[in-house]
Formats: C-alpha cells, sequence, structure tokens
C-alpha cells in the first residue's frame, strides 16, 4: 500500500488571521496618517515609511520581526505598491501565521 502524505505545516488558526487583518489596518492608518505619495516603487522608498525597528507583530522564521526585516523579504517583482492596503498586504504575506 502506498503511504499517505501529510501536509507538514497546520491551518492557520481564526486568532492569527484575524491577527493579521488588525496589523493590516494597523498600517493602512500609519501610512494614512505619514501622507504616503503612491506609488511606492521600491524597497527603499518602503523602508524610508516607518522608523527603523518599528516592530510587527508577526513571525518570520520563528521569530518575531522588524518592519525593515520584512521589507528586506521582498524583490523587485512585488513593487509598485499601489496604495496602503497592497502595501499592508505585501509586508504581512512575509509573517507566518503559525
Amino acid at each position: 500500500m502506498a503511504e499517505e502524505h501529510k501536509l507538514a505545516h497546520e491551518e492557520p488558526t481564526q486568532g492569527a488571521i484575524s491577527e493579521i487583518e488588525e496589523l493590516k489596518i494597523e498600517i493602512v492608518e500609519m501610512l494614512k496618517d505619514a501622507a504616503v505619495k503612491f506609488p511606492v516603487k521600491n524597497k527603499h522608498e518602503l523602508e524610508n515609511l516607518f522608523p527603523p525597528g518599528t516592530m510587527m507583530a508577526c513571525r518570520v522564521g520563528g521569530k518575531e520581526t522588524h518592519f525593515d526585516e520584512l521589507v528586506e523579504t521582498l524583490d523587485a517583482d512585488d513593487f509598485p505598491l499601489e496604495d496602503a492596503s497592497e502595501v499592508a498586504s505585501t509586508i504581512l504575506s512575509r509573517c507566518s501565521l503559525t
């Protein structure tokens, strides 16, 4: 008999999904307050939107991470970012939900 393969990861919990949604709202509000001009064309522009060391309550590689560390995970194909919602979604797509 062939052995069944199981997925190596668990499904994210509703709490984790809610937390990411709350972070998206927080990022959008911060960008609105900063009167950011869109589109954001590259990592350098994105890094300048938040002070160095701005913490994001998400995990990457099993550790809580800073906003600037998340920005470093982006590549040229992720840009341009057309609005605050797209910035939030793109950055938070790099967060681990578990």
